[in-house]
């Protein structure tokens, strides 16, 4: 499959979940930046925003971001700077025709500062001199302990706990005020 059917299935199934949650959700205009689907949760009187991203790529390791084989889904600089409290991304995992995919919810703020945290880290541990307009990556660890994984109530309006909010991942540290990263594997 190429990489626009699967981009436009990845929607479709965000659609139908979206539908059978009681969400009333409408794709966007193709010239709207940075939002695929409009969602309005009628009996609270709310509206969000979804960026879907979709990959059929099983999961893989990457040692240097995660012990644990990952889903990795390719990003851009400019996903560094959306923070929006009404914009979430909607991670799709497609597994085929007759297997439901994987959805994984998160709020932009929290993609936002993995996209450029990773990606300074990436630059910083390479053993050779890259590119640092190269593309970034956004990975979900197969077990999934921050709770993304099918993560619709914070689309009805309900507050992300603090760990989907703040950047929380092995390579990343906060120390004493100062963002540092660390190398793990």
């Amino acid at each position: 499959m190429d990489s626009t059917n699967i981009g436009i299935a990845g929607e479709f199934y965000v659609l139908a979940q979206l539908a059978q949650r009681g969400l009333v959700a409408s794709f966007t205009l193709a010239n709207t930046k940075a939002v695929d689907i409009l969602v309005f949760d009628e009996s609270l009187d709310n509206f969000c925003k979804l960026e879907v991203k979709t990959t059929n790529q099983s999961p893989r390791r990457e040692t240097r971001f995660s012990d644990e084989p990952v889903y990795s889904w390719p990003m851009s600089a400019k996903h560094e700077r959306i923070a929006d409290p009404r914009l979430f991304f909607c991670f799709v995992v497609l597994q085929g025709p007759c297997t439901l995919p994987l959805f994984f919810i998160v709020p932009s703020s929290y993609v936002a500062d993995y996209v450029r945290e990773q990606h300074l880290y990436w630059i910083r541990t390479r053993t050779q001199a890259v590119n640092p307009t190269a593309m970034r990556q956004f990975r979900i660890r197969t077990t999934d302990p921050l709770g993304f994984k099918d993560n619709w109530s914070i689309l009805s309006g309900q507050s992300p706990p603090e760990h989907q909010v703040k950047l929380s991942e092995p390579w990343f540290s906060h120390e004493g005020g100062k963002v540092t990263a660390t190398k793990s594997g």
